[in-house]
């Protein structure tokens, strides 16, 4: 299924890579979103207890919700789905299984429209039934949402918090964020900002959004409780107003350990080692607004699929208020080629959200 390959390092290295115009105009403010709750006053933890409060909160939301880590209980897992939008690849009902016993014995399988795979992680590799290319963006968007919603290493990122309600109940959205961003109070996210909206008496993560514009929605009313942890049962991910994935907890057991299921046969073998999924991770583009436009500058955020490489697998943009740049910076990140991966000893898919920011023409 997936490691993760350092997000910070890789942020670093794109960042680094970009060149921005010293005279950029301001930056438009976020689209309105209902979903997005960080709208009012925020505050900047100004010591390090204050620090430490939004750091434990936002582990244990991680605690609660990441399936794949050490000391997990193993277990069997079974979800379905529906897809709408993108390509004809990505839409329709989906489904996904998956035994994990550790972090190097797994296995999972997948369809959607007319992809399907079964992937054997068997000693540090994966092997997959079908050589397929990459995988669909809706499937890697899935795994995202029900084994890993909260990753990453946040003791070096700038913080910030608003609190807000959500359907009654009163949350505390934590705005992480890097690359040189100002420690200042201003009201209201960041276009640079991950967004994390917690129940603070629960621990329950309720909203993330990793970039302004997409939004998953966590929803626990007869979620399932397992060895301490309380999973939602319904999730719907939304992109510029629109539900695009819609997804079903459908039942989780403990897992059966039988060791011959996590063997992979020769003819997987043969189709030698699959791509392993990485991500989500956020880097800039700069680029100059489309020729004879008009409108007010914005940035557009493309969530995107990259390969080792750097090559652009599939694209999409993730808020559309203004169709001209939207087009445009869709445009701009398809016939870009981005930094390839740092690690070489295996194949990657990597989850991308582009930042294309427009400076004017002269």
């Amino acid at each position: 299924m997936s490691i993760r390959a350092p997000r910070l390092a890789l942020f670093i290295l794109l960042f680094v890579a970009t060149t921005f115009s010293q005279s950029a105009p301001k930056v438009a403010p976020l689209p309105y979103d209902p979903l997005e709750l960080a709208t009012g006053p925020t505050v900047v933890p100004d010591t390090p207890e204050k620090r430490a409060v939004l750091l434990n909160l936002l582990e244990r939301a991680r605690q609660n919700s990441a399936m794949h880590t050490p000391g997990m209980a193993p277990f069997s897992i079974k979800v379905s789905f529906n897809s709408t939008g993108g390509d004809s690849h990505s839409q329709g009902y989906g489904e996904l299984e998956e035994t994990w016993l550790n972090g190097q014995t797994w296995r999972w399988s997948a369809r959607l429209g007319d992809y399907s795979q079964l992937r054997i992680f068997y000693e540090g590799v994966a092997y997959d039934d079908k050589p397929r290319g990459h995988m669909p963006l809706r499937l890697q968007m899935v795994r995202n949402s029900v084994f890993w919603p909260v990753v990453g290493n946040f003791a070096p990122a700038l913080i910030r918090m608003a609190t807000a309600k959500w359907e009654g109940t009163e949350v505390a959205c934590i705005l992480m964020s890097r690359g040189g961003n100002d420690a200042t109070d201003t009201p209201g996210r960041r276009w640079e900002e991950n967004e994390f909206c917690i129940d603070p008496k629960t621990g329950l993560l309720r909203i993330h959004s990793e970039a302004p514009g997409i939004y998953s929605v966590y929803d626990y009313n007869g979620g399932i409780e397992f060895h301490g942890r309380v999973l939602p049962r319904q999730t719907t991910i939304v992109e510029g107003g629109t539900s695009v994935l819609q997804i079903h907890l459908d039942d989780i057991q403990d897992a059966n350990n039988d060791p011959k299921q996590f063997v992979p046969t020769k003819k997987m073998i043969s189709h030698g080692a699959g791509a392993i999924m990485v991500g989500p991770f956020r880097f800039p583009e700069s680029v100059r607004v489309p020729a004879g436009y008009n409108g007010v500058v914005q940035p557009v955020i493309v969530h995107a699929i990259l390969d080792q490489k750097g090559k652009v697998l599939d694209a999409e943009v993730v808020q559309t208020s203004d169709p001209a740049l939207a087009a445009a910076a869709l445009d701009v990140v398809w016939h870009s080629s981005y930094l390839p991966a740092e690690r070489k000893d295996r194949p990657l898919q990597r989850e991308a959200f582009i930042n294309v920011r427009f400076t004017p023409a002269s």
